[in-house]
């Protein structure tokens, strides 16, 4: 049986809405909240800070936040630092719910159906003047007291999409549900949101990105890719047992590459001096994004986003070969 608090965490940092945020892996909006970040204090959450497998990621956190000055706390003690000069760093998320009132199969009409797409990130955001100055009696600080700055879009496990309270039981590692995670990645993460944040202005990726000075390193570099990428997602079932075949993903593909364990492809981005470049995959509900990134800077070289796709293919590492060449 789930415990009161964990229901709260969720309504606190769940929202559900009948309309579609922008797409985008990383987004950056709401910039007037700027000053206001790096005047206070910006709150990092999670399970447990003192957690030994929380360690990593606040050691990565220390050395690459460097917008404003920065606390460690746990997720139930949100509500204590509620005030205008504050920030949060969570991890949150929204579901939207679809209906349809007719379904047509096979030349017949059935009632329709609902079903919704839940989407999961980390999340920078402050809190709303209106909340401040409303005079409402014994008024709720929840999801729509909260301004987003930037969010970055993480791909969880089915299991976790379907029930993402697992997040939140969870220690800062993910225990396994996130798979473009771990502290590698985030301090690259964490290296493109300053860069983006101290450029001030909004950003998209909807649009894609191609870097075609740093893209034409590939022709002689090796492409390093997650092993998670072989995941193979059954949108009917949500099966992700089986693997796609190796071969079949990378046959347009005729330039270097390897694939690498998660675990060990993150702890090569925070030992290797050497830049590398590395794929990640993201399916955020039905939203897929294939993106480069360097390992040194944190930069995007390369991310194309693509609605109702499920399962990484060769056609999308077909497009990354031509913008190489």
């Amino acid at each position: 049986m789930k415990s009161k608090t964990n229901h709260y965490l969720i309504a606190f940092l769940f929202t559900v809405t009948f309309s579609f945020c922008a797409k985008s892996q990383i987004a950056i909006t709401n910039l007037s909240e700027l000053a206001k970040i790096k005047r206070g204090t910006t709150y990092i959450a999670m399970k447990d800070p003192s957690s030994e497998k929380s360690k990593a990621y606040i050691d990565v956190f220390k050395k690459y936040w460097t917008i404003s000055k920065y606390e460690f706390i746990k997720y139930t003690d949100i509500e204590k630092y509620i005030s205008p000069e504050n920030s949060f760093v969570t991890i949150g998320g929204y579901e939207t719910n679809v209906q349809f009132t007719k379904q047509y199969t096979n030349g017949s009409i059935r009632d329709g159906i609902n079903y919704s797409h839940t989407h999961l990130y980390l999340e920078l955001w402050t809190c709303s003047e209106k909340y401040f100055k409303s005079e409402k009696k014994n008024k709720v600080f929840g999801r729509g007291s909260q301004v987003q700055v930037a969010r970055i879009e993480l791909f969880t496990d089915f299991r976790t999409l379907s029930d993402p309270d697992l997040l939140f039981q969870s220690d800062y590692d993910g225990e396994g549900h996130i798979r473009n995670w771990g502290p590698g990645i985030l301090k690259n993460y964490l290296q493109l949101l300053m860069s983006y944040l101290n450029k001030n202005k909004d950003h998209g990726l909807f649009a894609g990105i191609q870097n075609k000075k740093e893209l034409r390193n590939l022709k002689k570099e090796t492409l390093y890719v997650p092993d998670y990428v072989l995941t193979k997602f059954n949108k009917f079932t949500g099966n992700e047992s089986k693997k796609h075949k190796e071969e079949k993903i990378f046959k347009h593909y005729n330039f270097k590459y390897q694939i690498i364990p998660t675990a060990e492809l993150n702890q090569k981005i925070l030992a290797d001096e050497t830049p590398f470049y590395y794929l990640i995959y993201v399916k955020s509900s039905t939203d897929k994004y294939v993106s480069v990134i360097n390992s040194s800077t944190g930069e995007m070289i390369y991310t194309t986003y693509q609605p109702m796709s499920y399962n990484i293919k060769s056609k999308d590492l077909k497009a990354l070969q031509k913008q190489i060449k």
